[in-house]
């Protein structure tokens, strides 16, 4: 810290930085990002209570004002209020409740921090998380029919997808493109509720909110438009801090019961 906050480093500056690196290392487009701020959009527009609830196209985000370079406005998340609220319950007063019954599987946090100027922008502390989780769960990132990840830029999804192992690293980028994310159309749909990106960023974080929208997809419960199909088995993901510098993250797995 005492070597960064002279320089005043914003937020969205930490993002740019590892979204140009990424570029740079394994030749990620803006295109490409934006078409995770198009899932969330798509996904947006069946929620009434989403701050954005436009659907927008690819040329639409990185036509969008130049925020921090390579980072357009819409690559962005919104900013707002809000707030969630969970009940853990043990299992036998869960099952008396008359509700789908969803069951914590795996969890895994780790921190990332500075290493003494020894840091590589390209991988998240999701790296270190997530193989936890999936180790206590005993499944990998080919079962999961679900993600909800966290999203203050489109960079931060790119990175804990690769992390998370749901394809290798640098792929993340074609991961993505062409509809990637979206419900009913590609290989893992995410933040079906349109996430930090188009529904609520509540005092910067959200990572409450990305645990109950993966609950209601393992109920059955979210909006039709959006609902994965036999969705079984699914994961959470949150950072906490700054990429580029010092954060933590947090991975849970899920499971209806």
């Amino acid at each position: 810290m005492a070597f960064e906050l002279p320089f005043g480093p914003a937020t969205q500056n930490l993002y740019g930085m590892v979204a140009k690196r990424h570029m740079y290392e394994f030749g990620t487009t803006s295109e490409q990002l934006a078409w995770i701020k198009v899932a969330a959009s798509h996904h947006a527009q069946h929620n009434p209570h989403a701050m954005l609830r436009n659907v927008v196209t690819v040329e639409d985000v990185v036509s969008s004002p130049m925020v921090s370079d390579p980072l357009h406005r819409l690559d962005c998340c919104v900013m707002s209020d809000g707030g969630g609220a969970l009940i853990v319950a043990r299992p036998e007063i869960a099952r008396q409740l008359k509700r789908p019954l969803v069951k914590v599987r795996g969890t895994g946090e780790a921190p990332k921090h500075a290493m003494g100027g020894n840091i590589d922008l390209t991988w998240s502390a999701a790296a270190w998380s997530g193989p936890a989780a999936f180790a206590e769960a005993g499944v990998t990132a080919a079962d999961i029919k679900y993600a909800s990840l966290y999203d203050s830029f489109t960079i931060t999804v790119l990175m804990q997808l690769e992390d998370l192992g749901f394809c290798k690293k640098g792929d993340g980028g074609k991961f993505v493109a062409d509809g990637g994310l979206i419900s009913g159309v590609g290989r893992l749909p995410f933040n079906t509720d349109g996430g930090g990106l188009c529904n609520n960023h509540p005092a910067n974080r959200g990572g409450v909110t990305k645990v109950i929208e993966a609950v209601r997809q393992l109920r059955g419960e979210a909006h039709p438009a959006v609902q994965v199909s036999n969705c079984d088995l699914a994961l959470a993901s949150g950072i906490g801090g700054a990429l580029a510098s010092r954060h933590t993250a947090a991975t849970l797995i899920l499971e209806r019961e």
